[in-house]
């Protein structure tokens, strides 16, 4: 019955989100079903978490979860009725083999992270005291973190980390009517089917050849770190839902890149506002996303498509900044400050800093041939010269590959071996979902018959790269 429940409001999340994806793009005349359940899963989530966060200030407890639960049927049902397509006719459908491969290797691997998040995994430290611990405080107030917790002392559970995956599990909480750690576990199985199902609409997109499904998903799912381990999907840690919120933004950047359309750019903006409401270190990633769009925007000179693709992610996370400033929580202990100062006095952690980061790329139990095949991709994809290509990847996947390191030049661990050996592992895992997606384009690409592949390109819809000024 706990599972039922729990089930149940996920789903609820899942419709919200399908909401929110449905009245930014109503006008699609072959829908992508993949990809737009995939966002609805990521949106639907930080639709819930901000309602509650939002909401909770003003109600609690049953009113809360009622409203929330409006919020997202409200919000599915009134976009369902502005959509203008319509669903597809399914009558006598026929999967090929590789569509059926792809979707038993899904369930099979979705499965198989379930049954480790609800009886293998335990939620560790960082799972129990700095997420776990913000639920329960939630749930014992209603489903709503109150002010008090915020201006408390308990500097032992991360006050000023974001809430929400906690929310979320509070909203879990709420459902069963009681605390129960095992069956928030299965928030990692709910993220772990949406980045499957946005790497199988990135395959739909390529129209190269029957096959590339399997082989843009096979970097993802032969990955250990994202399946088990700290920072895994089985683990409860919130870096896990961090990476598949940042593929999700990914996916839509690389979208707007090829196709410059208004539905991307705002999804792209939706998908990276979660990104500091996720993890404080979110803020990496959505400077990457900021340096891949830039200079598309720049040069199609649309500021409009920029400020939806951009502003929303700074906004939430100067909201939360300035929220966190007016309450006088206290910042981190973990890291001295960045400063010019602070940065000069550890440039001698420069050397270390270089051969644990090869270390960590190199170990291939946690991440298998992932970051070899990056680099692989990335040395290909430049290759072809094409900057429209190439660029979106290089920042959204090498950039935070290269700014993860330099982070612990701003660390007040001494030793800061310590620091480095315990974060970098997890702090990868928040690009290695669009690592792995990278991987497998590439890899399709590569497999793919050469006038199937010329075909694709230009099949690609066209591009106006200056569009008026509005």
């Amino acid at each position: 019955m706990g599972i039922i429940l729990s089930l149940v409001a996920l789903l609820i999340a899942f419709v919200g989100g399908l909401g929110v994806v449905l009245l930014v793009r109503p006008c699609t005349p072959q829908p992508d079903i993949c990809g737009v359940c995939g966002t609805a899963f990521i949106l639907g989530a930080g639709l819930v978490s901000l309602s509650s966060f939002c909401l909770g200030f003003l109600i609690q407890g049953v009113p809360l979860r009622c409203a929330v639960t409006a919020i997202c049927l409200g919000m599915a049902g009134y976009a369902w009725k502005r959509r203008s397509w319509a669903l597809p006719d399914l009558s006598g459908l026929r999967l090929p083999a590789p569509q059926a491969i792809v979707l038993a290797l899904v369930a099979a691997q979705v499965g198989f992270v379930t049954w480790l998040s609800l009886y293998r995994e335990s939620l560790a430290w960082d799972g129990l005291f700095n997420w776990e611990s913000k639920a329960r405080v939630a749930f014992l107030n209603g489903g709503a973190i109150p002010l008090q917790y915020y201006t408390s002392n308990y500097d032992f559970f991360h006050r000023s980390y974001p809430p929400l995956v906690p929310l979320l599990e509070a909203w879990i909480y709420g459902f069963l009517g009681r605390m129960d750690q095992s069956m928030i576990k299965l928030i990692g199985p709910y993220f772990y089917l949406a980045a499957a199902l946005l790497l199988i609409s990135v395959a739909n997109r390529t129209k190269q050849w029957c096959w590339s499904g399997i082989f843009v998903l096979l970097p993802f799912l032969l990955v250990p770190a994202l399946a088990m381990g700290q920072g895994s999907a089985s683990s409860g840690y919130v870096d896990f839902p961090l990476s598949v919120v940042y593929v999700c933004a990914v996916v839509h950047c690389v979208e707007h890149w090829r196709t410059q359309s208004v539905d991307s750019a705002r999804l792209l903006g939706l998908s990276a506002a979660l990104l500091a409401f996720t993890k404080a270190d979110g803020i990496v990633p959505l400077f990457c996303l900021t340096v891949a769009i830039v200079p598309l925007v720049v040069r199609a000179r649309n500021w409009k498509l920029g400020a939806w693709a951009i502003l929303p992610g700074f906004g939430l996370w100067l909201g939360w900044s300035a929220f966190m400033s007016s309450l006088g929580v206290p910042r981190e202990a973990d890291f001295a400050g960045f400063t010019p100062a602070v940065f000069l006095s550890h440039v001698d952690r420069a050397g270390p800093l270089l051969v644990w980061t090869v270390e960590e790329l190199t170990a291939l139990r946690r991440w298998s041939l992932l970051w070899p095949l990056v680099a692989a991709g990335l040395f290909y994809l430049i290759r072809g010269r094409e900057k429209s290509r190439w660029y979106p990847w290089a920042a959204t996947v090498c950039l935070p590959l290269l700014l993860y390191p330099c982070v612990f030049f701003f660390s007040a661990w001494n030793p800061v071996e310590a620091h480095v050996k315990i974060a970098l592992p997890r702090l990868f895992v928040h690009i290695a979902s669009a690592a792995a997606l990278m991987a497998g384009v590439v890899f399709a690409e590569v497999m793919t018959p050469a006038e199937r592949l010329r075909s694709s390109r230009e099949s690609d819809p066209p591009r106006n790269l200056r569009p008026p000024v509005r």
